[in-house]
């Protein structure tokens, strides 16, 4: 993997915080400061209101469900190899 895909992974532009029953709590950084907004519903993509930066949602649900596994559970995953 690149290091500058490592740098996007370990610091995403947005990244959705938590869920509520009226939706998707999502933070984004874009624009150098760090802002928070809501959504209903998440589309094929995502865009910020404030700053206007895109995220696809794939990747901010991907990253939202990585981050709430136990730690143990990824550090396993890590070492195990793809199987194809």
């Amino acid at each position: 993997m690149s290091e500058l895909r490592n740098s996007a992974l370990a610091n995403p532009p947005m990244y959705i915080d938590d869920r509520s029953p009226d939706g998707h709590i999502l933070v984004c950084t874009g624009g150098g400061t760090e802002h928070s907004f809501a959504r209903r519903r998440l589309g094929l993509s995502v865009e910020c209101p404030i700053c206007g930066q895109i995220a696809l949602s794939v990747d901010l649900i991907g990253e939202f469900y990585r981050r709430s596994l136990p730690v143990w559970t990824r550090q396993e995953d890590a070492r195990e190899p793809a199987s194809h």
